[in-house]
C-alpha cells in the first residue's frame, strides 16, 4: 500500500504532492499526539495511584507507632471533654470511639457503659458490614480507677451490662479491616479488662421451685430457666429481652488480643468472630453461662491466605455452656475448631459443665490439601463434668464422644495433643469458687419429656377431613436451662488453679 501511495505521489503535480504530504503529516502527527497524550494520561494516572497508595499507607500506619491515648470515665467524665488526659476524661465510650483514629488507645474507668444515650450497645463500625465499613484498629483497656491512677480489672469493674434496653446488635461490635489490595502493615485490636453481662437484660421464668415449668433447680439460683427467642411459656417472667444478640462480635485482622474479660449470661456466644490475615489471642478470660458457644472464631480469607491466619485460645475458664434450646438439641460447645484458620492452639484451659461438649472439632475444609495442612492443637487442658469432653465428626455416625484421657487417639487433633485430663483432685478452691446453688442445679439436671394426643382437638378433626396427619404435642421441661449466673461471683474464678484457666490479671 505504501509503495502504491508513493508511486501515485510521484506522478502528481508538486502542488498536489504537497497537499498529500501535508495531509499525511497531519495524520502522522495526530497519531503521535494521541500516543503522547495517552502516555501523559497514563503517567498522571500512575502518579495518582502512587499518591493514593501513599495516602493509604499513611492512613494505615504501622501498629508499632501507636497514636493518641484517650481516657473515658462514665462517673467522672464530661460530655464535652477532649478525653486526652486523666483529668479531662470523656463520659461516653462511643464518643471516644468516634473521634479516635487507627492505632489509638482508649483507657476506660470502672462503671457501666451502654453506648450513646444509653442505647445498650457499643460499636466500632457497623455490625454485619465489615466489607464496606472497615472500622478502626483500636485498643481498649478497662479496669481503671476513676482517677486512672490504678488498674485492676477485678477491683475496678468496667462492664457492658444493659438492663431494659431493646436492641438488635452485639453488646460490643468491632470491625477492623484493611482494603483487600492493601499490602502494608496491619494494626492492633485489643479488648482487655471488660465484663460482658446480659443477665439483667435476658428474659427468664420467675424462680419457683414448686413449678416444673419454670426450670428452677433450687432456691439459691437467681432465676428460672432462660426463655428462648419466640417462646412464651405460661409462667411469670423476669427480665426484658430474648433476642439472639452476641456479647462480643468482631470482623477483624492484624494483631488481635482479648484478655482478662468476663463473659457471663451471654444469650448468643461469648465471642463470635471473623478473622482475616493475622493472629488472634484469646487468653485469661472467664466464660460462664453462655448459650450456643463460649468462643467461635472463623477464618475470613481466601483459600490462598489461610496459612496467614492463626488463633491461640489459652488460660481461659469455660463453665456452663448451654445448648440452643431447652430441649438440648444442638450447640452448647465451650470452644469450636472452625474453618479458614491454618493453626489453632488450645491449651491450659479449664472446660467444665458443658451441656454438649467442652471442645468441638467437626468442621473440615472442603479442599483436602488445605485440610491436610491444618494444625488443630489441643493440649494441657483440664475437663470436668462435661457431657462430652471432645466431640468429633465421623463417617457413618452423627458424632463421636472422646473423653479427655483418649484425646491422643483422635487423629483429627494434632500435632499437639498431650496433657489433656480430668480436673485433678485437690482443686477444692476452684470448685468452691463456683456458685454452689448453680453447680448443684447443673449436677442434678434432669429433662422431663411428655407427649400427648387428643383425637378430638379442633386441629385433628380438620386434619381428618382433609386426609392430613394427626397432630400431637410434646412438652420438654428441663430442671435447669441457662439460668442467670451471679456475675459478681464470676470474678472469684480468676487464679484458682495454678497454670490452668484464668489467672489473676497482671
Amino acid at each position: 500500500m505504501l509503495a502504491a501511495f508513493f508511486a501515485l505521489v510521484a506522478i502528481q503535480p508538486l502542488s498536489a504532492q504537497s497537499g498529500a504530504l501535508g495531509s499525511l503529516k497531519n495524520k502522522v502527527s495526530g497519531a503521535v499526539r494521541n500516543e503522547v497524550n495517552k502516555g501523559v494520561q497514563k503517567a498522571k494516572d500512575d502518579a495518582k495511584q502512587t499518591a493514593n497508595d501513599k495516602a493509604t499507607a499513611a492512613k494505615y500506619a504501622s501498629a508499632s507507632n501507636p497514636g493518641k491515648t484517650y481516657y473515658v470515665s462514665v462517673s467522672t467524665g464530661s460530655a464535652r471533654a477532649d478525653g486526652l488526659s486523666p483529668t479531662t476524661p470523656m463520659k461516653d465510650l462511643q464518643k471516644a470511639i468516634s473521634v479516635a483514629e487507627d492505632n489509638d488507645i482508649i483507657y476506660v474507668a470502672e462503671g457501666n457503659y451502654l453506648g450513646n444515650m444509653d442505647r445498650g450497645y457499643i460499636e466500632v463500625g457497623q455490625f454485619g458490614n465489615g466489607q464496606n465499613d472497615k472500622g478502626k484498629f483500636l485498643s481498649f483497656y478497662g479496669g481503671y480507677s476513676t482517677d486512672f491512677s490504678e488498674r485492676d480489672p477485678i477491683k475496678y469493674v468496667t462492664k457492658i451490662q444493659p438492663t431494659s434496653q431493646t436492641f438488635i446488635a452485639p453488646l460490643f461490635n468491632i470491625n477492623a479491616r484493611r482494603p483487600w489490595d492493601y499490602k502494608g502493615p496491619l494494626g492492633n485490636v485489643v479488648v482487655d479488662g471488660f465484663v460482658f453481662d446480659f443477665g439483667e437484660n435476658n428474659l427468664y421464668c420467675a424462680p419457683n421451685v414448686n413449678d416444673e415449668m419454670t426450670g428452677t433447680p433450687n432456691t439459691g439460683v437467681l432465676t428460672g430457666r432462660f426463655i428462648e427467642p419466640g417462646a412464651m411459656p405460661n409462667c411469670p417472667k423476669v427480665g426484658y429481652a430474648n433476642g439472639d444478640e452476641y456479647a462480643l462480635h468482631m470482623d477483624v485482622e492484624g494483631n488481635v488480643r482479648i484478655a482478662n474479660c468476663i463473659f457471663v449470661n451471654c444469650r448468643d456466644y461469648g465471642i463470635q468472630a471473623l478473622m482475616g490475615k493475622g493472629h488472634m489471642e484469646v487468653c485469661n478470660n472467664v466464660f460462664i453461662s453462655c448459650r450456643y458457644s463460649a468462643c467461635q472464631v472463623r477464618g475470613n480469607v481466601k483459600d490462598d491466605d489461610i496459612d496467614k491466619v492463626s488463633l491461640e485460645f489459652h488460660h481461659n475458664t469455660v463453665l456452663f455452656t448451654w445448648t440452643r434450646t431447652k430441649a438440648f438439641e444442638d450447640m452448647g460447645q465451650g470452644f469450636r475448631f472452625m474453618n479458614g484458620i491454618r493453626t489453632i492452639d488450645v491449651h491450659n484451659n479449664i472446660f467444665g459443665c458443658s451441656s454438649n461438649c467442652g471442645v468441638e472439632r467437626v468442621y473440615y475444609e472442603s479442599n483436602k490439601s488445605i485440610e491436610a495442612l491444618k494444625q488443630s492443637n489441643l493440649y494441657d487442658n483440664y475437663y470436668f463434668a462435661n457431657r462430652r469432653d471432645l466431640e468429633l465428626a465421623a463417617p457413618g455416625v452423627a458424632t463421636i464422644s472422646v473423653p479427655a484421657s483418649r484425646i491422643e487417639e483422635a487423629e483429627q487433633i494434632g500435632p499437639k495433643y498431650e496433657g489433656n485430663m480430668e480436673l485433678p483432685e485437690g482443686n477444692d478452691a476452684f470448685i468452691n469458687a463456683i456458685d454452689k446453688p448453680y453447680l448443684e442445679g447443673f449436677m442434678t439436671l434432669k429433662i422431663i419429656s411428655s407427649q400427648s394426643y387428643n383425637a378430638n382437638s379442633a386441629a385433628n378433626q380438620v386434619n381428618r377431613m382433609f386426609g392430613l396427619n394427626q397432630q400431637g404435642s410434646e412438652i420438654v421441661r428441663p430442671s435447669m436451662y441457662c439460668n442467670k449466673y451471679p456475675w459478681e461471683k464470676a470474678k472469684d474464678l480468676f487464679g484458682k488453679v495454678k497454670g490452668y484457666g484464668a489467672q489473676i490479671p497482671e
